[in-house]
């Protein structure tokens, strides 16, 4: 009996120790209009939570590569659901501070990726990761222009609800 006890016990702790990962291990943070966040009144995530997610694919081509590439990871839609979005836009940084603006409603209609690889390949920070938002653009022609190749940003660190 305490055995058992202390084994749920066991799990319990690595549960919350896992879902609630620190600032230094997380890959990204989600701030803003959410409603579940795991640390004070952010939503942090680290390689272990996102990789829990389900992964879809998306083969496309872009500016940024000679040949169609097949991009792999979570939806941003699935992440938004996670921590609770109530807001209309993002505004989405990447590790240099660069920032671009989208409304909320792209996730859903294009279901745009937070890719995680690329061609099975894991995306480091030298290669446009830890993580790419990419949208469908062969998919949808209405796409392929300066707005939404610019909306593309990769080396993403944070994701702010509005």
């Amino acid at each position: 009996m305490k055995s058992s006890i202390y084994a749920a016990l066991l799990l319990s702790v690595s549960c919350l120790v896992h879902a609630t990962p620190s600032f230094d291990t997380a890959s990204l943070k989600i701030e803003g209009a959410i409603n579940q966040p795991n640390y004070e009144q952010v939503a942090l995530w680290d390689e272990a939570m996102l990789g829990a997610l389900p992964e879809y694919e998306i083969t496309t081509r872009t500016p940024w590569y000679d040949d169609a590439k097949t991009f792999r990871g979570p939806r941003l839609s699935d992440i938004l659901a996670k921590v609770g979005a109530n807001g209309t836009q993002l505004t989405i940084t990447a590790l240099n501070d660069y920032s671009i603006t989208l409304p909320i409603s792209d996730a859903n209609k294009y279901q745009i990726l937070l890719a995680r690889s690329i061609d099975k390949i894991p995306l480091s920070v030298r290669d446009k990761g830890p993580l790419f938002l990419i949208y469908p653009f062969d998919q949808y022609p209405e796409l392929r222009n300066k707005l939404y190749y610019g909306r593309a940003i990769w080396q993403i660190s944070t994701i702010k609800v509005e």
